[in-house]
């Protein structure tokens, strides 16, 4: 009320833009004035003037006034359309998990200024680790850092992925030794997951970092590559290819990632229960 009097620098005109009436806004304003034994507003025909007491509260007061309907407008907008959401991921996570998570967020927040980075596992946890990224998902292999905090989300498995065509029988992780594997550099937890099941360094066939690319490389060449399982129908029967699950590969834990003490949002909120949600139902290869 101070400061829509001292603004209007008139009592009337301060009582029509509050909504209320000229007598409560005059008696508030001298309650004002007795709890702070100071004379605010000097009060003439032409309306209400500042002293230098009043002036000096109103530099103090106003801008506090100012951020406060600032913070209010931004909570309100962020409530109404989820604000902004930075989310880093692996790669190998775009085709089943990122697709669903993301329609799934836009459903209920629908305006939300939503960016997804796809990179290595140690890229991600780096840019949760600098803040370049709000939620990270990414394998359990991968985490490591005091500042991180980790909630384990699902287990994924591994299949075998060839040419529909291909003379290849095999669900045993052997038998991948011997085969022309398309797998992504070791700084993906993916080649490593690999290498630790056959036990040796893995020699590849093809270096690949892009998911959409090994799935053509292999319909195109002699290669094979091992991805999740849960890969859907069209992606591999499109480019004619097979799926052969592999039983004795390990399963890989996917967890979702934040830095301790990260402020959530409640699009942060919404995604990682999305996640939990998806990492519930029954997760199948199609």
């Amino acid at each position: 009320m101070f400061v829509a009097v001292a603004r209007a620098n008139s009592l009337r005109e301060a009582a029509d833009i509050l909504g209320v009436t000229q007598p409560a806004l005059s008696k508030q304003i001298r309650a004002l004035e007795a709890s702070l034994s100071r004379t605010l507003f000097l009060r003439h025909g032409r309306g209400m003037e500042l002293t230098p007491d009043g002036r000096a509260m109103f530099l103090e007061v106003e801008p506090l006034l100012n951020a406060l309907d600032t913070a209010f407008s931004r909570s309100s907008l962020q409530s109404r359309h989820g604000g902004t959401l930075r989310i880093a991921m692996v790669q190998t996570l775009v085709a089943s998990f990122m697709s669903m998570l993301s329609r799934e967020l836009l459903d209920v927040y629908p305006d939300l200024q939503l960016t997804i980075h796809c990179d290595s596992s140690t890229n991600v946890v780096e840019s949760i680790e600098r803040g370049r990224a709000d939620i990270g998902f990414v394998y359990e292999t991968a985490v490591d850092g005091p500042d991180l905090v980790s909630q384990p989300l699902f287990e994924e498995t591994l299949a075998l992925y060839t040419r529909a065509d291909a003379d290849t029988d095999t669900d045993a992780v052997p038998g991948l030794a011997a085969m022309k594997l398309i797998v992504p550099p070791r700084a993906y937890a993916l080649r490593r997951i690999v290498e630790r099941a056959l036990g040796a360094a893995v020699q590849p066939y093809i270096e690949c970092d892009s998911l959409e690319l090994s799935l053509r490389l292999v319909s195109m060449t002699d290669g094979v590559t091992v991805l999740p399982s849960t890969l859907p129908r069209d992606m591999i029967e499109d480019r004619g290819l097979r799926r052969r699950l592999l039983p004795s590969m390990p399963a890989r834990r996917l967890v979702a990632l934040s830095r301790s003490g990260h402020r959530a949002s409640p699009a942060f909120d919404a995604a990682l229960e999305i996640a939990r949600r998806i990492g519930t139902r029954a997760i199948t290869p199609g």
